[in-house]
């Protein structure tokens, strides 16, 4: 499966994000591709509604719970998940399109200001393209500044530059001395994102859903004791692609 593109709706609360985030769901749908979103939210408030059974279970002490029919699916958890892992749990799309996350580092941004003064408290270096809400004007220097209600030209900035979210690790494998750094690179037209370890096409190792990188001599090492194992199993002699998970549990 291909990697999605992604891109994060940053601005401070009450900016218009979701706004934006819905104008540029429903533009980039009507182009025919699969979008997911992600929404962060500092409030620590229930995702379910009081009084439905999902709700009950959940008050009654479930860890987890879901709902299915024939249309939808949704899961309630009681824990946090990383971004990466939640990105991995919407399933095939072709963009995932965030909203919040003004510390995030690993995908590209745009920006939605209410004041000038915002401009340079959001700024990272990733952002490409600034949206006025009703109106009020927030020019940014260097990139487009459009109206809300030109969600074509912002969903052709989008194609344009969104890249897939990188590992999140600022691990230096790629050559840059963060994540950050590299996405600037991208963005110039300087580096690929399949320089990331997550999308190297070397061994990549995930623990609880974050890679963990690893160099080529650990990488190898790895590779060739599964592969070894698997030359003596009937049917795997000749593998591919390779996935091993496996749940680690404690006989303390």
């Amino acid at each position: 499966m291909v990697a999605p593109r992604a891109v994060a709706v940053v601005g401070f609360k009450a900016a218009g994000k979701t706004r934006v985030v819905e104008a540029l769901v429903s533009e980039l749908t009507r182009r025919g591709y699969r979008v997911g979103t992600l929404k962060h939210t500092a409030d620590d408030q229930p995702l379910d509604k009081a009084g439905t059974d999902t709700w009950r279970h959940a008050e009654a002490g479930a860890v987890s719970s879901a709902i299915l029919s024939d249309k939808r699916t949704a899961i309630f958890l009681k824990h946090a998940m990383n971004l990466q892992r939640t990105a991995d749990a919407l399933g095939e799309v072709d963009f995932i399109i965030m909203e919040g996350f003004k510390t995030l580092d690993i995908a590209p941004r745009i920006m939605v200001l209410r004041r000038p003064d915002e401009v340079a408290k959001l700024t990272t270096g990733l952002e490409i393209a600034a949206v006025e809400i009703d109106g009020k004007a927030c020019k940014v220097v260097g990139i487009p500044t459009l109206p809300l209600s030109d969600p074509f030209a912002l969903a052709d900035i989008v194609e344009k530059n969104a890249y897939p979210m990188l590992a999140s690790l600022s691990c230096k494998a790629c050559g840059y001395p963060n994540c950050r750094e590299m996405g600037k690179a991208i963005l110039q037209g300087r580096c690929e994102t399949e320089k990331c370890v997550k999308y190297s096409g070397e061994v990549v190792l995930r623990v609880d859903g974050s890679t963990i990188p690893l160099n080529k001599f650990t990488g190898s090492a790895l590779a060739n004791v599964v592969l070894g194992f698997l030359k003596t199993l009937k049917g795997s002699e000749a593998p591919h692609r390779v996935e091993l998970d496996f749940e680690v549990r404690n006989n303390d």
